[in-house]
C-alpha cells in the first residue's frame, strides 16, 4: 500500500497529448521498484518482489493479473480490492489531502537523462498535517505520459479502495495547467530509466478474459498466515 501512497502523492494526470510513442520506465517508489510499460492509454506495471502478478491498465480499466496453477487469472481492480480486504487497501494518513504550494526554486536537475526543474512542494495530508519537500518536474512528452499513466492507475486503485480523492484531483489539475510531469519527489519517488521504444507484441494484452474469483483461489488468499 505504501507504493500506492507515493503514487497518489507524486503523480497526477498530465494534460492529454497527441499520440505518444510506446515506452518503458523503471521507477523507484518507496521500497519497491516498478517496471512500467505503456503505449497510449494502456500500460502494464510489474512490482519488484511480486513474481506471480502485475497490474494491467487496458481500455480505461485496471486489472490485477496473477497466476494460479500455471494459468493466468484476471480480476478487475474492484474485485482485487474486495479480495484483499479493507485493511490491506487502507490509505496512508500521509497521503495528500490538498496541495498548498508548488513553486519553482530556480534549480535544475537531470533525472533519467531528462532535464527537470526543482520545485518546492507543500501539502496537507488526510489528517490535516502540513508537509513540504522538493520534487523534480519535467516537460518532456514521455515524462508527462508516464505521469499520466501512473496517475490513472493510482486513481483507479483509490476508487476501488473508496479512499478520498480530492488531493489527487487537485494535483492532476495543477500539473495539467502547467504542462508538467513528475521525474522525482524527495527520496520516495524517482524515475531511474525511461526508454522510448516499441514494446514486444502482446505485452499489454489481457492474458485471459476477466473472470470471477475462483473459490479455491479466494480460500487460499484468505487463509490465516502460518505462525
Amino acid at each position: 500500500m505504501r507504493i500506492v501512497a507515493w503514487l497518489l502523492l507524486a503523480c497526477g494526470c498530465a494534460a492529454p497529448a497527441g499520440a505518444m510513442a510506446a515506452a518503458e520506465a523503471t521507477v523507484r517508489a518507496g521500497e519497491r521498484t516498478l517496471t512500467v510499460a505503456f503505449d497510449g492509454s494502456d500500460a502494464r506495471v510489474d512490482v519488484s518482489g511480486v513474481s506471480q502478478g502485475y497490474l494491467l491498465l487496458r481500455d480505461g480499466r485496471l486489472y490485477s493479473v496473477m497466476r494460479m496453477n500455471g494459468s493466468p487469472v484476471v480480476l478487475d481492480a474492484q474485485a482485487a480490492a474486495g479480495l484483499l480486504g479493507g485493511l490491506a487497501w487502507k490509505p496512508s494518513p500521509r497521503m495528500i489531502g490538498s496541495l498548498t504550494g508548488l513553486e519553482p526554486t530556480g534549480a535544475r536537475q537531470t533525472v533519467a537523462g531528462r532535464a527537470g526543474e526543482v520545485y518546492e512542494v507543500s501539502y496537507r495530508d488526510l489528517e490535516g498535517r502540513d508537509h513540504s519537500g522538493q520534487g523534480v518536474l519535467g516537460r518532456q512528452p514521455e515524462v508527462r505520459a508516464l505521469t499520466r499513466i501512473l496517475g490513472q492507475i493510482a486513481e483507479r486503485l483509490q476508487t476501488s479502495a473508496q479512499a478520498p480523492g480530492q488531493g489527487l484531483e487537485q494535483v492532476s489539475r495543477t500539473l495539467e495547467d502547467r504542462g508538467l510531469g513528475v521525474l522525482a519527489y524527495g527520496p520516495e519517488f524517482r524515475v531511474e530509466k525511461l526508454t522510448v521504444a516499441p514494446l514486444a507484441p502482446g505485452r499489454l494484452d489481457l492474458p485471459a478474459p476477466p473472470s470471477e474469483l475462483p473459490g479455491d483461489l479466494g480460500q487460499w488468499l484468505r487463509r490465516p498466515a502460518a505462525r
